[in-house]
């Protein structure tokens, strides 16, 4: 007698019956987005993470998916990401306006302008050393 389905909770030809590409998702983008929190594009990643974590975490509610584990790490992993994401975000744009208002885009500008020429370098230097 061969059956249909083998043991263990498999269908034909070894295919899972978990169904959650959703969650998955979730997990892998809230994990880059952690990873990549430092730069801009962390925080993206994170949302995406989280709209995905959410979507599987439904399907795991309606009975749709059996891995809790993988749906709830993504969710607090992408969580995470988004909160860290937030603030570096919030603390390079304060950096940018405080550069911005002390006149640092002289200073750059200035430097800039000065081609490799070490005396202009040290000039520009000296000039927006006190702000």
């Amino acid at each position: 007698m061969s059956s249909e389905y083998a043991p263990g909770g498999y269908g034909p030809y070894g295919e899972s019956t978990v169904k959650n590409g959703a969650g998955i998702a979730g997990l892998v983008l809230g994990i880059v987005g952690l990873l990549l929190c430092w730069i801009v594009l962390g925080l993206p990643l994170a949302i995406i993470g989280l709209i995905f974590s959410i979507v599987g975490f439904r399907r795991l509610r309606r009975g749709q998916a059996n891995n809790r584990g993988v749906v709830v790490t993504g969710l607090v992993v992408s969580i995470v990401a988004l909160l860290v994401s937030l603030v570096l975000t919030a603390l390079y744009a304060i950096a940018f306006g405080v550069f911005w208002q002390s006149g640092g885009m002289d200073a750059l500008n200035c430097v800039v302008d000065a081609n490799g020429n070490q005396a202009a370098i040290q000039a520009c230097v000296d000039r927006y050393d006190g702000q």
